[in-house]
């Protein structure tokens, strides 16, 4: 991704309040072009790729009610589609979930925007590494 070209992010949340005040201030945010604000239908991922959206920002319960399929399709329609989840809890088994979804990375619910901008911009460079560090592996089901 070019350095002057705004990062293309796509809300996806169940939440009405959650996706516009997240879409009010990251349209304020000369690096970011919101593409999208919806919550999850049916026909969505269609939204979501004809989006051509670079990140996909989401509430943990939206990416959780696509199907690995619907992942899958995503990815192989846009290839570098970057996954950022807004998530409730920071839990082993909630984190191994969004890694089989390719989540780059997550932040919890009560993080501040500036949080949430900063993760767009790392997992948009490729620059976010997966939380795995703050779990151990005694909290990891077996």
């Amino acid at each position: 991704m070019a350095p002057h070209t705004p990062i293309r992010v796509f809300l996806l949340s169940g939440s009405r309040l959650l996706r516009e005040v997240l879409g009010h201030v990251l349209r304020k945010t000369a690096d970011i072009l919101v593409v999208g604000a919806y919550p999850y239908w049916v026909d969505t991922p269609v939204e979501i790729i004809e989006s051509t959206c670079d990140v996909l920002l989401a509430d943990s319960v939206s990416v959780l009610t696509l199907d690995r399929q619907i992942h899958d399709n995503l990815r192989s329609s846009l290839s570098q589609l970057r996954v950022v989840v807004i998530e409730l809890d920071d839990s082993a088994s909630t984190f191994l979930q969004f890694a089989r979804l390719y989540v780059m990375d997550y932040v919890l619910k009560e993080a501040a925007v500036t949080e949430v901008i900063s993760a767009i911009r790392s997992v948009a460079k490729l620059e976010a590494v997966r939380r795995a560090a703050s779990i151990s592996y005694d909290e990891v089901p077996r």
